[in-house]
């Protein structure tokens, strides 16, 4: 405990340094979240035994990064062609290494790398999704505040199930994937995260009056409550892929925490439901 602390207590101002420099300077955030990409990606795919085939790396690290810069471009375009492109290459590797690459390992990195490739770039839209009217340009302080939004949902609720769990779970939520996972953390959790991140946003929007259009707390309430769903959702996901390889963490990098993927399992689940729902049921009036 007193190591995840401390690590939150190192891991929390940098993030804070992130968010708000992005505001002013956009390549921070896209830089932050290209790096956290490809370490995702290497978590991934060294999780899956892929170190076996240390071939399909630079590959998979290639796809990732033409993901991530897509949105600067023809994002339909890009994207499709970097996939057909990637599937030829993967597949042209098991040609040349099929004694010794089983396509099980082949298939489980392509798609562990799109799994996390394609989150981090719609992270990526999302951060630009705001466009300033008056000068006809992204408001990349707009984009900050909904990339910490998501944020905020998925790990208030993470940490609201991880608290009240221990205090007051009973009953396990998926014994044989995530055994310390309880219902009454996970309904913990909701409520939790439910009224800290509707909180937050009204006290940004209406009580500080930092944002000139006025928010539609309904769907917002709807889109935060299937997101929380979806961030429990993408723990329980993640947590069913180290219990299939038979490991504790992806990583170390963020000791008491795991790796990146550790701690940005579910909010690679929110973040594109966030992205998704917002065109069905749009927040701002």
């Amino acid at each position: 405990m007193k190591t995840r602390l401390l690590t939150a207590a190192v891991g929390i101002p940098i993030a804070l340094a992130v968010l708000i420099s992005s505001a002013y300077i956009p390549w921070v955030m896209y830089g932050a979240l290209f790096v956290l990409c490809i370490i995702g990606i290497y978590e991934a795919l060294k999780a899956s035994g892929a170190d076996n085939a240390k071939i399909i790396y630079l590959p998979c690290f290639i796809y990732g990064t033409v993901v991530m810069f897509s949105p600067f471009f023809d994002l339909s375009a890009v994207v499709l062609t970097a996939s057909l492109v990637f599937l030829f290459v993967m597949f042209g590797i098991l040609l040349k290494k099929h004694d010794t690459l089983r396509i099980e390992t082949l298939c489980t990195a392509m798609i562990l790398t799109m799994f996390v490739a394609f989150p981090f770039m719609v992270t990526e839209l999302i951060f630009g999704s705001i466009a300033d009217k008056a000068h006809e340009t992204p408001s990349y302080s707009g984009g900050v505040i909904l990339v910490t939004y998501c944020i905020l949902v998925a790990w208030v609720a993470d940490g609201g199930a991880y608290f009240i769990g221990r205090a007051f779970g009973r009953h396990k939520l998926a014994p044989v994937i995530s055994p310390k996972k309880t219902i009454e953390g996970s309904v913990g959790g909701f409520v939790t995260s439910i009224i800290i991140s509707l909180a937050a946003a009204y006290i940004y929007a209406d009580v500080l009056g930092y944002m000139p259009e006025q928010l539609n707390y309904i769907n917002l309430a709807i889109i935060s409550s299937v997101c929380i769903i979806m961030s429990m959702f993408g723990d329980i996901a993640f947590s069913a892929i180290k219990r299939q390889y038979g490991i504790k963490d992806f990583g170390n990098l963020l000791p008491g925490h795991g790796g990146v993927l550790d701690r940005f399992d579910s909010v690679l689940f929110v973040c594109p439901t966030f992205y998704l729902l917002n065109f069905v049921l749009p927040i701002v009036k």
